[in-house]
């Protein structure tokens, strides 16, 4: 489709329906250019109520002074190869029924002629008059019928005010020619406001870029009677729908992606053998077996005391020297019996548990934070690579061969995930629950083990003391046993020949001496190894409950430290699997997101295939009947034949649906980096993105030429001949002409012709050339410039005010009808 006018030109819309008509022109153009550089010289305005005339003219100024700079004239000339005089056409678009432009445009066009001939006059030189200035200020305007409006009087006296100002303008003076009107009563039929706005941008739509195809340009424009300076057209339209045919192949294929993605989002759980989330993402390093015994215990290697013990006192110590140097004793010297611990403790027990309370302190305050922040760190690193390992694995499911299957993949591979990072989390807050932290460690063992001790080392007795006491006993007993044995050998009767009577007679003392030593000795030697034993053991178990309150497994500091431990790994294995299932859970919210996305999708493009009348069956196909035929615009109609639905099928073959939907796919993966976004953006939220990806695929079908092929082309050119006919025998002059009396200097431009698009020239000439319309022999055909658009227009110039019927008197009427 054309999109460059021939000759620079400015569009001016006054009121509400110039306003409408204008941007509809501007907005169709921009639709065509879909975005391309545009450096065409063709500006608009728009001024709907509140303007004045010196500013309209102030505007049109600046505007033509931008269109014709020498640097933009330049790119125009080289790239046409144009030679020649600088034109410029200015077309003013008002409804005369509207009262504000009807008192607006007299002065606009006053004020828009006298600035470009007065500021531009070395371009538009005033010896050049009529066919030859090429300078036009046209005026399109329509009006109601005068008869059925409330106002018509006042329709009637601007109409005939500005005919009479154009035709008494000199012509040196003179940049309009003429004013084009049209009335919404027209000879065969009524045009509502939808017909006149079509009717009007039809027109424009020849004047801007096909007016060279106008076999008689000057007449049309400049007319031939400058003192008669009326004129009317009706003008049709058959236009190839582009933007439509565009929307509907990019869209058709979007949907298509759209629609197997929720097929497959909808479908059940994966039936891949292949997915084995459980070994994949190696949830197991959260239940790697982790000793905080031994963690602790290397930690209180490092920072806690040596406890050393100390060589066991020797068995000739006494029991003061053992007492003052794991003492002081606060105990009764004279009491045998166990005594209690002292409190609070002192001397040696006391500078044992400040020690340790000194390592406790330490620990306390920073060495166990520091131990707990590294197991935490282990566990975050286990986590981040977990939660890596997981994404790249939903990442490939997704991406590495994108299809509408892999969706459903994926939604399975994190719904196993998922289930098993539950069962996993369920175990580990278990295990957090039953990790317990205990009490700090009391030292009552080791206090009671200390005085058990002091008690021990009480009990023993002094040697030399045993010593004495075991030598008086053997005197007295060498004293005065012997007496006692002689009784005895005489009491028993013991002769002096027996063996027994020395040792009971003479050397009775010796036997007394043996027997007392023997007792004696052997009594003081159980009693003392039995004291020095106890001693021991209880030395031993004292420096063992020392040991114990630091590194035994209860009531210690290495229990107390562990027991945290073990609960700060258990805290942070929950935290680090409740984070990889938040992951995960994103991740199916993200496909849930993904799901949602590709149906709102789906149903922004079903709207937006609405828009162009096309509409989707039951049975899930697109029908784009609605771009063939007259559609709903009375005077624009389609260039594409009936027979398209045939040859866009051809185009967007069925089965090659699959491989368009995967290609689509890949597109989107790789131009949009959905590998690397989706996360932060879900696929399909961006329909233009969508429409991108479609378009390699959809291009045959957007940009199909219906002429460009034999079998279309026919059928394309009986469509036009058709759409000829029909407005022939309908659309006619739209201006009240008394009984077709157009003066005697009225010239018919155009009586009902068409200009066909020059591919299809030639056979919508010979299937006219069969059959006229309108009371015609037959309908004139000329070849037209634009490859997709056709015109039917009728043009009359050169009428004479008197033989408009509109502008005479009008008949009163009633009911009045409202401006």
């Amino acid at each position: 489709m054309i999109t460059d006018p021939e000759v620079p030109s400015i569009l001016v819309g006054l009121g509400s329906f110039g306003a409408r008509v204008v941007d509809r022109v501007i907005r169709e153009r921009a639709e065509a250019l879909g975005g391309a550089p545009d450096d065409a010289a063709l500006t608009s305005m728009t001024f709907e109520r509140g303007a004045r005339a010196d500013a309209i003219g102030e505007r049109v100024l600046a505007d033509a002074k931008a269109l014709l700079a020498h640097g933009r004239m330049v790119r125009a000339r080289d790239r046409r190869s144009a030679e020649g005089l600088t034109r410029l056409h200015v077309f003013v678009v008002a409804h005369l029924g509207e009262s504000e432009p009807r008192a607006l445009l007299a002065p606009a066009l006053a004020a828009i002629e006298a600035r470009l001939l007065g500021e531009l006059s070395p371009i538009f030189e005033s010896f050049r008059t009529g066919a030859e200035r090429n300078l036009v200020v046209l005026p399109l305007c329509a009006m109601p019928h005068p008869g059925g409006f409330e106002r018509g009087d006042d329709v009637i006296a601007a109409v005939k005010a500005l005919g009479e100002r154009i035709a008494a303008t000199p012509p040196r003076r003179r940049a309009v020619p003429q004013l084009f009107l049209i009335e919404d009563v027209a000879e065969y039929s009524v045009l509502g406001d939808a017909e006149l706005t079509q009717c009007v941008r039809n027109f424009l739509c020849l004047l801007l870029y096909s007016l060279s195809a106008v076999s008689r340009v000057a007449p049309l424009l400049y007319g031939n009677a400058p003192a008669s300076p009326l004129a009317t057209f009706v003008c049709a339209v058959s236009e190839l729908p582009r933007r439509a045919l565009t929307r509907y192949a990019t869209d058709a294929v979007a949907l298509e992606v759209v629609d197997a993605v929720i097929a497959q989002t909808e479908g059940g759980g994966a039936d891949f053998v292949d997915i084995d989330a459980i070994e994949e993402v190696e949830l197991a390093a959260f239940d790697a077996p982790r000793d905080a015994d031994r963690d602790v215990l290397e930690l209180l290697g490092r920072y806690a005391p040596a406890i050393a013990r100390d060589v066991e006192p020797p068995w000739w110590e006494r029991s003061e020297t053992t007492r003052a140097r794991y003492g002081p004793d606060p105990g009764d010297p004279s009491v045998d019996d166990g005594q209690p611990a002292p409190d609070p403790p002192v001397g040696w027990a006391l500078a044992r548990m400040r020690e340790i309370e000194k390592t406790w302190t330490l620990l306390q305050r920073r060495r166990f934070d520091d131990l707990i922040s590294g197991e935490r760190e282990r566990v975050v690193a286990d986590r981040d690579a977990v939660v890596a390992s997981i994404a790249r694995r939903v990442d490939d499911a997704l991406f590495s061969d994108p299809s509408p299957v892999a969706f459903r993949r994926a939604g399975a591979l994190v719904e196993r995930m998922e289930r098993a990072v539950s069962l996993r989390l369920e175990d580990a807050i278990r295990d957090r629950d039953a990790a317990l932290p205990v009490p700090p460690p009391s030292f009552e063992a080791f206090r009671d083990a200390h005085a058990a001790m002091m008690d021990a080392a009480r009990r023993k007795p002094d040697l030399g003391r045993m010593i004495l006491w075991g030598g008086l006993f053997v005197t007295l007993v060498t004293l005065f046993l012997p007496l006692g044995l002689r009784a005895l050998a005489d009491a028993i009767g013991v002769g002096e020949a027996d063996w027994q009577s020395p040792w009971l007679r003479e050397r009775g003392w010796l036997t007394a001496l043996l027997f007392a030593s023997a007792g004696a000795g052997t009594y003081l030697f159980l009693r003392y190894r039995r004291a020095h034993l106890a001693l021991t053991a209880a030395f031993h178990a004292m420096f063992d409950a020392l040991e114990n309150t630091v590194t035994g497994l209860r009531d210690s500091v290495l229990e107390y430290f562990a027991s945290r431990l073990r609960l700060a790994r258990e805290v942070a294995r929950v935290e680090a699997l409740l984070a990889v299932r938040s992951a995960i859970l994103g991740d199916r919210e993200r496909l849930t997101l993904i799901d949602r996305a590709a149906r709102r999708a789906r149903g922004e493009l079903l709207e937006s295939l609405r828009t162009v009348r096309v509409e989707r069956t039951r049975d899930g196909r697109l029908d784009a009947s609605g771009l063939f035929g007259a559609g709903d615009e009375a005077l624009i109609e389609s260039l594409l034949p009936p027979e398209s639905a045939r040859f866009l099928d051809a185009l967007l073959p069925i089965e090659e649906r699959d491989g368009r939907v995967r290609d689509v796919l890949f597109a989107l993966a790789r131009e949009q980096r959905y590998r690397e976004r989706w996360r932060e953006e879900a696929p399909f939220t961006s329909i233009g993105a969508l429409r991108e990806a479609a378009w390699t695929h959809a291009e045959p079908a957007a940009l199909w030429d219906p002429l460009a092929m034999p079998e279309s082309a026919e059928a394309t050119a009986q469509a036009l001949a058709a759409f000829a006919r029909r407005q022939a025998r309908s659309l006619k002059v739209a201006l009240n002409v008394s009984g077709h009396d157009l003066g005697a200097d009225a010239a018919t431009v155009l009586e009902g012709e068409l200009i066909a698009p020059p591919r299809a020239y030639d056979a919508t000439r010979r299937f006219l050339a069969e059959e006229g319309a309108g009371g015609r022999v037959r309908i004139p055909v000329h070849r037209g410039l634009d490859p997709d658009r056709a015109f039917y227009v009728v043009a009359i110039g050169d009428i004479a005010e008197g033989a408009v019927a509109s502008l005479t008197a009008r008949e009163p009427r009633s009911p009045p009808r409202s401006a």
